[in-house]
């Protein structure tokens, strides 16, 4: 299974090439598109989206640091025993 005939692997070489040509000659034919990807207006709206995400994430943890009550254990064998 999965092995061609030689008619059928020439049909195939020649629906290629005819996709090729194809391509090669609409390229030819289309002027080069001029896109303005906007480089320096969007970085400065990047930098100021990732300077609010860590801003919020900064906040956030200062947040729950305050609500959440932290006691570390005084010992390793205070930390391996089960707490009742």
């Amino acid at each position: 299974m999965g092995k061609l005939t030689p008619e059928e692997r020439r049909r195939v070489f020649l629906a290629q090439e005819r996709t090729r040509q194809i391509m090669l000659a609409r390229m030819s034919v289309a002027p080069p598109a001029d896109i303005d990807h906007g480089g320096g207006g969007r970085r400065r709206v990047q930098q100021v989206l990732r300077a609010a995400l860590i801003f919020a994430l900064f906040t956030g943890g200062l947040a729950f640091y305050e609500f959440v009550e932290f006691h570390p254990p005084a010992s390793l064998a205070e930390a391996l025993l089960l707490r009742p």
